[in-house]
C-alpha cells in the first residue's frame, strides 16, 4: 500500500509544514527537505565517491551497496540516554541510489518554483516520489491516498 505525507507551504516563513503525522520513513525523508541542508549539499555528498556518511542530529544518511540508508535518530536528539551512534534498526529506511538522486534533483527544482502543496509518496516498492501536479494530487485524493487539501482551515 502506498504511504504519503502532504507538505503545505507557509508563506509567512517560506517553508513547508507537514499536514499529517508521519512515521520514521517520513521523518527521515522530511529531513532531506528542510533547511538543515544547504542547496546542493546532499547532491555534492552523493557525487563524492569518498564520502559515505552525511547527516545531522536527526538523521544519518549512508551509502551502502548501491543503496542509500536513512536512519531516523530523532529519539537520540531528545533523550540523553540514547547514543546518537546506536541506530534503531526499526527506524531504518532504504532506497535505491537512483531514487535518492532523483528526489534530490526534484527538490532542487522545487526550491525555486515553491509550489503550494507537495505530496511525498512512498510506493509499494519503497520508491519515493515528490508530486506537485494538482491533477496527480487530486488523483491521489480521489483514491483515498492523500490528505484532502480542501479541508484545510
Amino acid at each position: 500500500m502506498k504511504q504519503y505525507i502532504t507538505m503545505k507551504k507557509i508563506e509567512k516563513y517560506n517553508m513547508y509544514k507537514s499536514l499529517q503525522a508521519g512515521n520514521y520513513k517520513f521523518i527521515s525523508l522530511w529531513q532531506l527537505f528542510t533547511d538543515k541542508f544547504e542547496p546542493h549539499q546532499l547532491i555534492d555528498w552523493f557525487m563524492n565517491k569518498k564520502q559515505t556518511v552525511e547527516g545531522n542530529e536527526l538523521i544519518d544518511i549512508r551509502k551502502e551497496d548501491g543503496k542509500i540508508i536513512l536512519h531516523d535518530m530523532s529519539d537520540s536528539a531528545y533523550d540523553d540516554t540514547i547514543s546518537p551512534y546506536e541506530f534503531d534498526p526499526s527506524k531504518k529506511f532504504e532506497m535505491s541510489s537512483q531514487n535518492f538522486i532523483e528526489i534530490l534533483m526534484e527538490w532542487e527544482k522545487l526550491r525555486i518554483s515553491r509550489p503550494d502543496i507537495i505530496l511525498i509518496v512512498i510506493h509499494e516498492d519503497e520508491h519515493v516520489s515528490l508530486e506537485t501536479d494538482p491533477a496527480i494530487i487530486q488523483a491521489y485524493q480521489d483514491a483515498g491516498y492523500a490528505f484532502d487539501i480542501n479541508k484545510i482551515i
